[in-house]
């Protein structure tokens, strides 16, 4: 964030604190909008305050439009004095980069739409701080990439931090093929990941099929089941061995199962939990001189508690024939003032 508010700037050329905000979240998040998601975010059905937001971002040159044939378009924030209002003047969101770049920011901003009540490392350095400073990572271990120079975190998604306070990064399909470009992002995050006690890597779409290619690319280098504590001795992981301590606690203080559940849990163990091993362990269960805690303890492997999920967004996107709108001069620019300095004219 920067360190003044960016929204009275946006306000004094003309737009309103609904569409100043909204402004500001395309031009972190993604560049790119659609009518419905103005519409979501200002909590109103389609009709004359999305009408009169679009017209008046065109009026000012800040937004172009790409027509997408059937009525259909995608608007894009181009102007330079909008991202350089919030310290983003050499933003790559207001270039355009073809169809596969363009509906993944779709996808981003959705996503974050939908989760405004949450915490968003929404730049580069909130990201840096969060991992050097509050994680303890060595700052060599950070993803890089280049773009004209050096950068961190170069892909731009959001990362989340969850209530526990661990991080819950994104990834986001861009309607490729193949899934090449995931395959680049767990090689260039796989040393963060490696040093994280536990993370969320969650993969959005807007359609299931890649979802079980995904899980296998993410196994092959961080398995879940370090999570849910699988191994030999825990092959449904570890909380069902110990529903099967608890079940058969109860199985033997009344004489028989008290639910369906212990019913089925204690069939499933009867076949599984059979050795030495499992025996002593239940011994000690019940004379107390084990707990769950030690038992998640001896069953988890070390390493990164990983967690992967994906996420097939419900919402529906345009075919694109991306026809754009020509660039016309930037008239009104000069409207928007960054405290202490003009902000450029130009798009």
């Amino acid at each position: 964030m920067p360190d003044y508010d960016p929204i009275p700037l946006l306000e004094n050329a003309g737009y309103t604190e609904q569409e100043a905000a909204f402004l500001y979240l395309v031009a972190v998040h993604s560049g790119y909008f659609l009518r419905r998601q103005f519409c979501s975010f200002i909590q109103r059905d389609r009709g004359k305050l999305a009408d009169s937001f679009i017209q008046k971002g065109r009026r000012l040159d800040h937004i172009q439009v790409i027509e997408c044939g059937q009525a259909r378009h995608v608007y894009h924030l181009t102007s330079r004095p909008v991202y350089t209002s919030i310290l983003r003047s050499d933003s790559q969101h207001r270039r355009f980069k073809g169809y596969s770049y363009l509906q993944s920011r779709l996808l981003i901003l959705d996503f974050v739409l939908d989760n405004l009540a949450d915490t968003i490392l929404e730049n580069e350095s909130a990201k840096v701080e969060f991992f050097t400073m509050r994680c303890g990572v060595r700052a060599e271990l950070l993803p890089r990439g280049w773009a004209g120079r050096s950068i961190l975190f170069p892909d731009g998604f959001p990362i989340f931090v969850a209530q526990d306070g661990s991080p819950r990064f994104t990834f986001f399909e861009d309607g490729s093929v193949t899934l090449t470009r995931f395959g680049r992002y767990l090689d260039r995050y796989h040393p963060l990941f490696s040093a994280l006690k536990s993370f969320e890597l969650v993969y959005l779409s807007d359609s299931e099929k890649s979802f079980p290619f995904a899980r296998i690319a993410f196994a092959s280098q961080f398995s879940e089941t370090q999570a849910v504590g699988v191994s030999e001795q825990t092959p449904r992981g570890v909380e069902h061995f110990l529903g099967y301590l608890e079940a058969m606690a109860r199985f033997e203080g009344r004489g028989h199962a008290t639910t369906l559940r212990d019913l089925e849990v204690l069939r499933e163990g009867e076949r599984i939990y059979t050795t030495l091993e499992h025996q002593a362990l239940y011994a000690a269960w019940k004379i107390g001189s084990t707990d769950a805690s030690k038992i998640r303890q001896r069953f988890t492997a070390p390493g990164p508690q990983a967690k992967f999920t994906t996420i097939a967004l419900p919402y529906t996107y345009p075919l694109f024939t991306l026809k754009r709108e020509r660039n016309s001069k930037q008239k009104y620019g000069s409207q928007l003032r960054s405290p202490g300095r003009s902000l450029p004219e130009g798009t």
